[in-house]
Order: structure tokens, then C-alpha cells, then sequence
């Protein structure tokens, strides 16, 4: 540097230079610069007819007056030492001026026929012609140098030696160097090409692979290498950067790309926020003509190019594995530029395959490096870390380049063996995270690595970290996953499709891709997540997972369900293909959706920022809490959304795989009653958007027995749920909190029971035979009569039971259903006598539905009752001790309901009879019991109804129908009139002390 700007003083004060001089020297036409430089360049055959013009020619002021003079200093010598030592000052300098050099756009013909007399004064868009010529020959020659030393047969010791001056002489950095900023500009590109640069850079890129490889080579024999071979693969590396950012930016003209050569100056290791810079997430630039772009893609991989650069790959993996220092930004630029090969390119994306590029990228997505594995000797620096999970990320990236889009290359990795491999690639750093947490505690001799202040805060050593997440910084793990998750969902979707966002916003696109590699891509990812998923789950204990394995789990489902519910918006027909590969089965599983459930965290998602990144937050994690109530997490809530709006799609014309799966959800969950509401509103939601194909689901799959099932437990649940006394009367806050988690749970369980209930109803309305259906499955009854015992559903219970009876018995079938339903209604009888504390209003309201069913066909339901026992329970019912309000009311509707079942009907009598006596005595005996020997004139009206079997007037003619009755009455008239005149003496006698 000091020399350069010795040179530049001295230029200063020198004579300025004519204008006519500066650009001229070889011209654009492809003459011969002057003598020493290397001979004449020659166009290449293969590209352009005619040099790219306009000519460009350096300014006669400021820097580029400098190096106007310093290029005529250069033609001007005549001796070859000279000219070389005039040639390295104007590199120096060029590369000191255009450092920060961004082009402008140059208006240009990219196949102009004939050499234009224009000329530009600046280097705004671009540079002389004659300057890049005499670079493309300096190209040559480093080529060759570099392919003897690969080829000299000396020792090993030799050959680091002459690798060393190499890399130490001024011939071979400053010229790439240079090269690097020419690339940067449309114009020079095309007079690169023009003049054969892209053979000639790809040939040292073979020369400098070679060199490398064979560096690699000495590892297999000499485990302890000498420094000085050690220094020679680190120059041979930073060539190499230069030497594919070159190739990089003649593709694909992205500044970012550019701007590696400050990188390369940077020490051993390069911090991440310039290898950041490589990354191809930059927004393209300056590319005006898309077709250039392409022909220059193409150029390279006819060089050869492409597959030095999967060759590179192949050896810097090797450097890996054997846990040798590799450059990381060669590793990111390398990949970058097999990047913009093969990006949207069919042609290119086979011949990346025929070359073995899926196989090295395939690789390259595993653990890259034993600096990871758990060891007593070593531990990877924050910095390096978070670059290598870039590293991983890119080349994800570009895989997914390498098959969108082409059913063939994707074929390839849906090959045995190669899908499991692909799921452990991805996942690797979330498994060694943890690996290297558990070795902690279990090998004492394990030091505490000193981590950096930036990643763990102010804790110093491992010591202190309560998980694996703790090691890396939280926010950069979540930024990590979601980049991962992305890059996979990605294979399905171009990349600007894929966000998180709620299900209700999904809107259809179209991709210019084949249908069948749709489909086998959904396959294909279904199958990675059916093998990632139970390996994460392999981490877990009995209730948790570590924290940041939960991290990428939940971040990575998020990403799966909006991508997998966009793909079938756009393709209903590939919902074969996801029931085919089991997409449902996965979903509700403890592999993703109970076992998620289980760790009871609510993920909070925040909003897009504006570079477009997404970034989840853990709420559980960052505040410390973790909630108990039974509440429904997002990611519960989309699963269950996805499926509901599968099965409600219009191609869907049958939803039973759907259905059956929501409902299996809903089997398994009946712990959690905010997410049995949930599924029971989302069958709410199918049942009426698709009503004609759910019926026939509902049917087959009996959905109404065993959602009635689901609420009977919640019903259950509700009546253990009551607070105990430990909690009434004490005002402290974490009892108070507790009382209100219990209120919760059980409005949410309330919730359930109404929604299932409500469902039966819907179903029933709606289908024409939905109550036929039901009155023939028993089960289904049962659980109707259970939620009979809910006290807000009991009106609603009945009128359903009663819409039952209702139905006309048109066969044989019907009959014996109808007996069934029979002999469950009176059970109920004794079920409320036996477990509820208010049986006797149960036991009322049954008996005036029963009534109301006698009614419907009087003769029908007197036999069936009858054959059913009817009057065992209800007689039954009189058993007891009762309040004097609600014991009057139930004699005197069990008086009813017995006159209804045996008006009119001879062989109900003497069942009667038989049962509880000539007379009626059983039932006499229970009367007077019952009312203490206390008759009420209300239950003398309800003897009398019952022997005229109906009501008595007693201003009509009316006839004795039931004689058994009249013993009964009469004996208990008389107790009516003892009691009576008791009372009347009484009343005298106290009347009369009181006269006294």
C-alpha cells in the first residue's frame, strides 16, 4: 500500500497526460496492447460476434487520471521485468480505487454486429477493454503456474514451499483481485467473455481444485503436516474465494456477491456478518437483459465449470471430516455459485445430477464438521457456529434449487436410505445441542468451555446453562429455525410463498411446475417429517421436550401446516396423495399434536418484519410461565383448521379419512376441555359446509355415539370437579387462583357437553333418517340417557327421547329397538334413585315424558312399558324419605303415570295386580308410608282418576274401570277421615282450654 501511494505522489506531480491517451491502447477490436504483456488476445469462438462496446477509457483527473497514467507507463516499457513491476503498481492501485465500486448501467447491444465509434470518459459503468485483455492473459499464466506445482513430483516439503511463494508473490491476489470488481459490471462482463475469460478462469479453477485435492491428499499419510503446509491450503483457499467469487458474479451481477473480496482480506476466520453478505438472499441489480444472464450461465457450464465447483465441494467436505481449517466464505461462495447454475434451469439441474452434485449438496446438509461432536478438546465459537448453521441453510437452499420443479432429480433423493439420511441432515444441530448438554453431566471430566459473552449474557461457562438452547442465543436459534423451516417447505412452494399466516388468508396460487412433481414432493416431505418428528420426540421426558428442540418442533409444524394447506388450495387433487401418505395420521399423533399439547406452552408469532423475516417467541419460555389452564395452543388450532378445511374442500366428495382422523383427535384429548370444544365446533363446521358426504361419514364412522361418549366423560369430569372446602373461606391469592383455574375448566367442560349435545341435534334435524339411525343404536342411546343426568340438558334430553317414540315401529326391527329404548328409559329410573341427590325431580320429569309417550299410541306403549317392567321401577319410586313438597309431587305423578299405563287395557291390570296384590296392597302400604298416615285430598283425586282410568268429574256420570283401586281408596279415605276428625278434636280441645 505504501508503494502504491508513492507511486500515486509521484504521479501527482508528474506532467498530466494528453486526453487522446488514456483508453486507446489496444482497443476494443481486439489488437495487441504492446509488447511483455502476454502476446494478443484473441475473441473467443464461442460467444459474441463483435467485441461489446461502447469503449470505455479512464478520466484524466482524480484517481482514475492515476491509473490513466500508470496503464501508459505500462504499455510505454519495453523491458519485461519492467513492464511486470509497471503492471503490479496499476493493479494495486486499481484495486485501491474500485474498491467500493459499484457500476452504473452502460446502454449497450449485447449483440452488436459492428464496433462503435462511441466512447465513454469514466469508469461509472465500466472499464478499458485493453485493461481487462491483459488481465485475462495475467490469468493464463497463473494457470500454469499453479498446474506445475500441482504436477512437480518433488516432496511434500517442496511442494508447501513453492505453494507458499505462490501464495505470498503479488502475481496471483491482486489480479483475481481486480477480477473480482471487473465482474461486477454488465460491460466488463461481456468483454471478459469476448475475450475468453470464462475458459481461462476455469481453467485455474481445475488447477487450483487440483492443487487442493492434492494438498487433501497428504492428510490420508501425514496426520501431523507441517505448518507450512497447513499456510499453503489456507492461501490455496483464498484463491480459490477470489477465483469463484469471479465466476459467481459473471453469473448472476449481484453486489452482495461482489463485496467477498473484503471478506477475503479478513483474518482466519471471517465474522458472520460479512459472510452474511454471500448469502443469496440479496435483491438482484443492474442485470438489464435477462438473456445475458442466461448465455452466461450457460458459458460456464460449458467451460467445465459447474463441475469444478461440485469438485471443490467434494474437497472441502473431505477438509471437514477431517477436521482441517476450511475458509467458510469459500464454502458460501462456492455454493453460491452453483446457486445461479441451476436456479430455475432444467438443463442445468440435470447436469448437476450427472456430476454427483445432489450427492455432495446431500452431504454437505449433515454435521459439517467433528468441531461439533462432543468432545473433551474443543468447542465451536458463537461466531463460527451461527456461520456453519448458515452453511446448512444455504445448501438446503440450494438442493431445493437443484429438483423444483424436475420430478427426475427429485426421484433421486426419495431413494432408499436417502430419506432418512435427508431428515438427520436437517436436524443434526438440535440433536448435538443436546447430546452435548447430556455428556456434560455425565462425564465429570467435560471442562466448562468459556462461551463468549454474546451468546450466553453474563454467564461465563456451561455451568450455568439449564438447557442445550442456552448454549446458543435464543433469538438466533429462532431465527434459525425458521430459516430451516422455509428452506423445506420451500421444495413445495417458491420461496416469496411461504409465511406464516392464519389459515383464513391462504389464497391459491400457480406454479409452472408439473402436477406429478407436486405430488411426489408432498410425499416426499410427508415421509422426512414422519421420520424427523419421532426422532424429536425421542428427546423428550414423560412431559417435556428441551427447550430448543421445542423450538424448532413447533416453529417447523407452523411452517408445514400453512405450506401443506396453500399446496392443497391450489391442488385439491393432491389430497389423495397426503391420506395416502398418512399427512393425517402424523398430524394427530403424540408424535406432533398430543405430544405438543402436553407441554401446555402458547406460542406467540410475531408479525412480518421489514426485511420479510419471520420470528417466532416462545410466551412460556420468555415470561417464565406456563399456563394450567385447559386452554388451546395456535398450533392445536391450526391442525384442526387444516383439517376442517380439507374435508369441507368441493373435490372433497367423500371426508371419512378426514373425519375419521378429527375425531380420533377428539378421542384423545378428552383430558383437555377447551380442545374437545374445539374439535366439536370444527365438526359443527363440516357437518353444515358439507353436510351431504359428512352424513354418510357421520354414519360409517358412528360419529354420534362417540362424540356423546366424549361429553358423557366431560360430564363426569364436571361432577367431580366441585371446589372443596379447603378452598371456601380463604382469601390467599394462590387459592384464589386455583378457584378460578377450577371455574374455568369447568365452564370450558360445560361448553363441551352443550357442543356435543347441539351436534346431535344438527344431525338429527338435518338427515332424514338421522333419528332412525339413532334409535337403533343402542350405544348411542345409552350415552343419550347419561347426559340426562346434566341438569341444563335434561328438557332438551327428553324432548329428543320423546321425538324418538314418535317415530312409527314399520318393522319388526323397529319394534325391538323401540323395546330397547324402552327398557333404557326406565332404567334411568333407578340409576337417578341410586347416584343423584335429586332423583326425585329426575324421576318427575321422566314421568311426565312418559306420559306424553302413552299419549302418542296408548295401546303400543302400554305393552311395550309393560314388557319392559315398568311398574317395578316406577313403584319403585315411592322407597324413600323425601321433602313433604317434592314427595307429595312425585305420588301423585307415579298416580298418574300408573292410571296411563293401565287405562284401558285388561292385560296391564292384572300385570299390575300380580305385582303388587289383590287391592293394591304393596302400593296402599307405600302410599301411607310415604304420607306419614297423612292423605291429602289431592292424592284422594288421583285414586279416583285412577279407578275411572283417566280423570274424575264429579259432575258427571262416570264408571268404576279399575275395581282393584277401590279397596285402595277406600282404605285410605278412611285414614283421610281419622285424620281429619283427629285434627277437629284437637282444634276443640285446644279451644276450649283456652276458654277455660
Amino acid at each position: 500500500m505504501n508503494i502504491v501511494k508513492g507511486v500515486a505522489d509521484l504521479l501527482r506531480k508528474s506532467t498530466p497526460s494528453s486526453p487522446g491517451s488514456g483508453g486507446g491502447g489496444a482497443g476494443a477490436g481486439g489488437g495487441s496492447p504492446g509488447g511483455g504483456g502476454g502476446g494478443t488476445g484473441s475473441p473467443s469462438a464461442d460467444k459474441f460476434a463483435a467485441a461489446p462496446s461502447p469503449r470505455v477509457r479512464f478520466s484524466d483527473t482524480g484517481e482514475e487520471g492515476i491509473l490513466n497514467t500508470l496503464w501508459q507507463r505500462y504499455e510505454n516499457a519495453i523491458d519485461k521485468a519492467e513492464k511486470k513491476k509497471s503492471l503490479q503498481i496499476f493493479v494495486l492501485h486499481f484495486i485501491q480505487a474500485f474498491k467500493d465500486w459499484e457500476p452504473h448501467r452502460i446502454d449497450q447491444s449485447v449483440d452488436r454486429k459492428s464496433v462503435s465509434d462511441d466512447t465513454v470518459i469514466g469508469c461509472s459503468g465500466g472499464h478499458p477493454s485493453e485493461v481487462i485483455l491483459i488481465l485475462v492473459q495475467e490469468i493464463s499464466h497463473l494457470t500454469s503456474f499453479v498446474t506445475e506445482s500441482s504436477s512437480c513430483p518433488e516432496s511434500s516439503a517442496n511442494l508447501s514451499e513453492q505453494s507458499t511463494d505462490l501464495g505470498l508473490s503479488t502475481e496471483v491476489l491482486p489480479v483475481l483481485e481486480c477480477f473480482t470488481i471487473v465482474t461486477r459490471s454488465v460491460h466488463n462482463c461481456r468483454v471478459f467473455s469476448y475475450y475468453g475469460g470464462v475458459q481461462k478462469v476455469t481453467a485455474l479453477l481445475k488447477a487450483a481444485v487440483v492443487k487442493l485435492k492434492t494438498l487433501t491428499s497428504l492428510l490420508a499419510t501425514d496426520e501431523q503436516l507441517s505448518n507450512r503446509t497447513v499456510e499453503n491450503m489456507r492461501m490455496m483457499q483464498k484463491i480459490l474465494v477470489h477465483i469463484v467469487t469471479i465466476i459467481s458474479n459473471f453469473m448472476d451481477l449481484e453486489p452482495a456477491a461482489t463485496r467477498i473480496s473484503r471478506v477475503v482480506n479478513s483474518t482466519d476466520h471471517t465474522p458472520s456478518n460479512n459472510l452474511a453478505t454471500v448469502t443469496p438472499n440479496a435483491i438482484r441489480r443492474f442485470v438489464s437483459d435477462r438473456n445475458w444472464q442466461q448465455k452466461a450461465i450457460v458459458s460456464v457450464m460449458e467451460a467445465g465449470g459447474v463441475n469444478w465447483l461440485v469438485e471443490l465441494l467434494r474437497v472441502i467436505r473431505r477438509l471437514n471430516l477431517k477436521d482441517q481449517w476450511t475458509d467458510l466464505s469459500l464454502h458460501f461462495i462456492t455454493l453460491y455459485a452453483l446457486r445461479s447454475t441451476i436456479s430455475e434451469n432444467t438443463r442445468a439441474q440435470n447436469h448437476f445430477r450427472s456430476i454427483g452434485g445432489l450427492e455432495v449438496l446431500l452431504d454437505g446438509l449433515g454435521l459439517p464438521s467433528s468441531k461439533f461432536s462432543v468432545s473433551k478438546h474443543s468447542f465451536v465459537p458463537s461466531d463460527e457456529r451461527s456461520d456453519i448453521l448458515q452453511l446448512q441453510i444455504l445448501s438446503l437452499e440450494i438442493l431445493r434449487e437443484a429438483v423444483f420443479g424436475n420430478v427426475n432429480n427429485l426421484q433421486f433423493l426419495c431413494e432408499n436410505g436417502r430419506i432418512h439420511k435427508f431428515a438427520n441432515s436437517i436436524c443434526w444441530p438440535a440433536f448435538m445441542f443436546q447430546e452435548f448438554h447430556q455428556q456434560k453431566f455425565l462425564d465429570p471430566e467435560v471442562p466448562n468451555w468459556k462461551l463468549d459473552r454474546q451468546s450466553t449474557g453474563n454467564s461465563p461457562t456451561l455451568e450455568s446453562f439449564p438447557s442445550p438452547v442456552d448454549i446458543l442465543n435464543t433469538i438466533e436459534w429462532n431465527e434459525y429455525s425458521v430459516k430451516l423451516s422455509k428452506a423445506l417447505c420451500s421444495f413445495l412452494l417458491p420461496p416469496n410463498e411461504i409465511r406464516y399466516c392464519p389459515g383464513s388468508t391462504v389464497t391459491k396460487i400457480s406454479l409452472p411446475i408439473s402436477l406429478a412433481y407436486w405430488e411426489q414432493c408432498a410425499r416426499w416431505i410427508i415421509k422426512i417429517l414422519s421420520t424427523v418428528f419421532p426422532c424429536i420426540k425421542a428427546c423428550a421426558s414423560e412431559t417435556e421436550l428441551p427447550n430448543h428442540i421445542r423450538i424448532l418442533s413447533n416453529i417447523l409444524q407452523h411452517y408445514m401446516l400453512s405450506t401443506f394447506r396453500k399446496v392443497l388450495i391450489s391442488a385439491p387433487v393432491l389430497l389423495k396423495s397426503f391420506r395416502e401418505e398418512g399427512l393425517w395420521d402424523l398430524i394427530f399423533s403424540e408424535k406432533i399434536f398430543y405430544f405438543g399439547s402436553s407441554l401446555e406452552c402458547i406460542h406467540q408469532i410475531v408479525g412480518e418484519t421489514e426485511t420479510q423475516t419471520d420470528h417466532f417467541t416462545d410466551a412460556a419460555e420468555s415470561t417464565g410461565y406456563k399456563s394450567n389452564l385447559p386452554d388451546v395452543n395456535i398450533l392445536q388450532s391450526e391442525a384442526i383448521s387444516f383439517l376442517e378445511f380439507a374435508a369441507t374442500l368441493n373435490e372433497n366428495t367423500n371426508n371419512l379419512p378426514e373425519c375419521s382422523a378429527l375425531l380420533s383427535a377428539l378421542e384423545h384429548c378428552t383430558n383437555g376441555p377447551g380442545l374437545v370444544a374445539t374439535i366439536l365446533k370444527s365438526f359443527h363446521v363440516i357437518l353444515k359446509l358439507a353436510t351431504e358426504q359428512t352424513l354418510v361419514s357421520f354414519k360409517s364412522l358412528d360419529v354420534l355415539t362417540r362424540v356423546l361418549k366424549v361429553a358423557c366423560l366431560q360430564a363426569q369430569e364436571l361432577r367431580k370437579a366441585h371446589p372443596s372446602d379447603d378452598f371456601r373461606g380463604n382469601g390467599s391469592q394462590s387459592n384464589n387462583v386455583q378457584m378460578d383455574s377450577l371455574d374455568e375448566r369447568i365452564k370450558n367442560a360445560l361448553t363441551c357437553v352443550e357442543l356435543a349435545f347441539n351436534l346431535f341435534k344438527e344431525y338429527v334435524t338435518i338427515s332424514n333418517l338421522g333419528r332412525m339411525i339413532i334409535l337403533h343404536n343402542a350405544n348411542c342411546i345409552g350415552c343419550l340417557f347419561d347426559l340426562f343426568q346434566e341438569e341444563n340438558l335434561r328438557k332438551h334430553v327428553l324432548e329428543q327421547v320423546l321425538a324418538l317414540y314418535r317415530l312409527p315401529p314399520s318393522s319388526a326391527q323397529d319394534h325391538t329397538a323401540k323395546l330397547q329404548l324402552c327398557s333404557k328409559y326406565l332404567e334411568t329410573f333407578t340409576r337417578a334413585k341410586e347416584h343423584e341427590k335429586n332423583f326425585a325431580e329426575m324421576s318427575i320429569d321422566l314421568l311426565v315424558t312418559l306420559r306424553e309417550i302413552i299419549l302418542i299410541d296408548r295401546a303400543y306403549y302400554q305393552n311395550l312399558f309393560r314388557n319392559g317392567e315398568c311398574f317395578l321401577h316406577i313403584v319403585s319410586l315411592l322407597n324413600g324419605t323425601f321433602d313433604e313438597a317434592v314427595g307429595e309431587q312425585l305420588v301423585l305423578n307415579v298416580l298418574q303415570t300408573l292410571t296411563s299405563l293401565l287405562a284401558e287395557n285388561d292385560e296391564s291390570k292384572a300385570a299390575f295386580r300380580m305385582l303388587v296384590g289383590v287391592g293394591y296392597q304393596t302400593l296402599q302400604s307405600l302410599l301411607l308410608d310415604f304420607c306419614k298416615w297423612l292423605p291429602s285430598r289431592k292424592l284422594l283425586d288421583a285414586l279416583l282418576g285412577m279407578l275411572v282410568d283417566g280423570t274424575f268429574e264429579i259432575n258427571e256420570k262416570t264408571t268404576i274401570k279399575n275395581e282393584d283401586v277401590i279397596i285402595l281408596f277406600l282404605n285410605v279415605l278412611q285414614k283421610y277421615f281419622a285424620s281429619t276428625l283427629w285434627a277437629c278434636g284437637l282444634t276443640a280441645i285446644a279451644q276450649r282450654v283456652h276458654y277455660k
